[in-house]
C-alpha cells in the first residue's frame, strides 16, 4: 500500500472516521459501524499501519480521556485532541503539532478532513489533502487509498 512518499496520515474524527448523523439515520451500508467508527475507516487505518504509515487522529471534538474508550482511537498511533491546548483546527499550529509529535515532513503527510477550511490550511503547509465527502464515503475512502498506494 505504501509505494508513495506518505509517511503520516492525519484523519479528522467526526465526519470522517465516524458517519454523520444523517448517514447514521439513513442506515447506509457503507457506514456500518464498529464501535462508532465506519468499517471503511478502520480497514484503511489498519492497511496504512501495516504499510508503515503512522496514523494520527486530529480532532477538535475528541478529548484524550474519552479516546480511551473508542476502539479505533486505541489502535491509531496518536490522538491529538485540540482541546488539550486550545489550539483548534483550522489553526495551522494544530497541524504543525502533529508534525512535531511524529517527526514527519509536511510534504510526506496526507490530511483527510471534511471541512474545507482545515484542508486549505493543511495544503498551505505543504501537506497533501483529501476533502472527505460525507455524501459519498465510498469515493472518499477510495481517493484516500489511492493517494496512499
Amino acid at each position: 500500500m505504501n509505494d508513495t512518499n506518505i509517511e503520516l496520515l492525519i484523519l479528522d474524527y467526526a465526519g470522517v472516521c465516524t458517519p454523520s448523523a444523517l448517514h447514521r439515520l439513513s442506515n447506509d451500508a457503507d457506514d456500518q459501524q464498529l464501535g462508532g467508527t465506519s468499517q471503511q475507516c478502520a480497514a484503511l487505518v489498519e492497511e496504512a499501519q501495516q504499510a508503515g504509515i503512522e496514523v494520527v487522529i486530529l480532532s477538535n471534538e475528541v478529548s484524550t480521556e474519552w479516546a480511551k474508550y473508542v476502539p479505533l482511537l486505541e489502535k491509531v498511533d496518536h490522538v491529538v485532541a485540540c482541546s488539550d491546548n486550545n489550539i483548534f483546527k483550522p489553526d495551522r499550529r494544530a497541524f504543525q503539532r502533529c508534525l512535531l509529535l511524529t517527526g514527519a515532513e509536511a510534504e510526506r503527510t496526507l490530511v483527510v478532513d471534511d471541512e474545507v477550511y482545515n484542508i486549505t490550511v493543511a495544503a498551505s503547509l505543504g501537506m497533501q489533502t483529501v476533502l472527505f465527502n460525507e455524501d459519498d464515503t465510498r469515493a472518499s475512502w477510495s481517493e484516500v487509498a489511492e493517494k496512499l498506494s
